[in-house]
């Protein structure tokens, strides 16, 4: 096990109440000036955009996922399913890594789990002010978007 500094450690605490929702409103862990990139330019509402700039759109991105959008085919996971496995967060300065295997339900009721890994940089005050969110765009765009019906290959526990 590693041994992290006091700020490291609120790094990844900070990185962890992201997922499992200690932190209340995420919109606070958050920097004005943030910037979260997602591979996948087809956010409803954000379509065409990879590097969603500004806590304003971050908060479109927190607010709106697990809500599906009328006409759009977007069938989103529910929130309330999440659940969190194979998960590993390092820390290195102001960075922090988190990988996890996110298990949800659909809002039609379809399994979705999907492997993702978090980029987070930190500013000293403990504020996220780049996100990077890396995962198995294709999966996600088949399931989620496509309504297609896969399972994933899965990181060995």
């Amino acid at each position: 096990m590693s041994q992290y500094n006091e700020t490291q450690q609120r790094n990844i605490d900070s990185t962890n109440s992201l997922f499992d929702g200690s932190c209340g409103d995420p919109a606070t862990l958050f920097a004005d000036d943030a910037v979260w990139w997602n591979g996948l330019p087809r956010l409803p509402g954000l379509e065409g955009e990879t590097e969603h700039k500004g806590i304003e759109t971050i908060k479109k991105i927190l607010y709106g996922a697990g809500q599906d959008k009328p006409g759009s085919g977007t069938d989103s996971y529910d929130l309330s399913t999440n659940r969190f496995t194979n998960v590993l967060v390092l820390a290195d300065g102001d960075y922090v890594i988190r990988q996890h295997t996110q298990n949800s339900k659909t809002n039609s009721g379809k399994d979705y789990k999907n492997v993702y890994c978090f980029v987070l940089q930190f500013n000293s005050e403990g504020k996220i002010t780049y996100l990077t969110e890396h995962w198995n765009t294709w999966y996600a765009n088949k399931v989620l978007l496509d309504n297609w019906v896969i399972d994933p290959a899965q990181p060995v526990a």
